[in-house]
């Protein structure tokens, strides 16, 4: 009981940032309204193996490393924002040239038309997570907690992520979702394309910004 608050404290708040609209959201959305559900739920999947090798790596310092090499990490958040971007385009021109109702094949292929490597590549591209795990690892978990704890952590964030993109892919992959996309499919990748694109732009902005914020120091 000494660490339920620790472990109950680190499942808010990967809760509340799963659930904040951001690049899994929308790949697994996405998938789901546009492919099926079975595409939807195999992207989940990506997003939550994905999120535990973030999840993992923290614990074992990575974040830290991260940060102490500048460089790295500014090379692997461009890397970052170059997918984010990328699968961006890709959802604006489905958006431009939408393809027939019914049409699968015809819709843009995401990481070699595999969704659960589009969202593996999805959370895999932003490092920042391994940083944000640091964070808050030494916010939350007490100096020499015992293993269990961080087995239980890995767990839980398993269980959450698996359960909320999950949900995500189920609501929008029924038949009243689909139907409601259908009508709107054009503005909708539109709109998905966009906002991938812009969180890609924000993440090189931070690293631009980072950049010269260290070459006037």
């Amino acid at each position: 009981m000494e660490f339920l608050p620790s472990l109950l404290t680190l499942a808010g708040m990967h809760l509340l940032v799963a659930m904040l609209p951001g690049p899994n959201t929308v790949v697994v959305s996405w998938l789901s309204a546009t492919v099926s559900r079975g595409d939807g739920l195999r992207a989940t999947a990506g997003v939550v193996i994905a999120s535990l090798v973030w999840v993992v790596l923290s614990l074992f310092g990575v974040g830290t490393l991260l940060l102490e090499a500048g460089a790295l990490y500014a090379a692997l958040r461009l890397l970052g924002a170059a997918y984010l971007a990328y699968v961006g385009i890709r959802m604006l021109r489905a958006g431009w040239r939408p393809a027939a109702p019914g049409d699968e094949s015809a819709r843009p292929a995401l990481a070699g038309r595999s969704p659960f490597a589009a969202g593996l590549l999805t959370t895999l591209s932003n490092p920042k997570s391994a940083v944000f795990w640091t964070s808050a690892f030494l916010v939350a978990v007490p100096p020499h907690a015992p293993a269990w704890l961080y087995a239980a952590i890995v767990a839980v964030i398993a269980v959450q992520s698996a359960l909320w993109y999950g949900a995500v892919a189920l609501l929008l992959s029924t038949g009243v979702a689909k139907r409601s996309y259908l009508r709107l499919a054009r503005w909708l990748d539109m709109v998905a394309g966009g906002v991938m694109v812009a969180l890609g732009l924000k993440l090189a902005d931070e690293v631009r910004r980072e950049i010269a914020v260290r070459a006037a120091s």
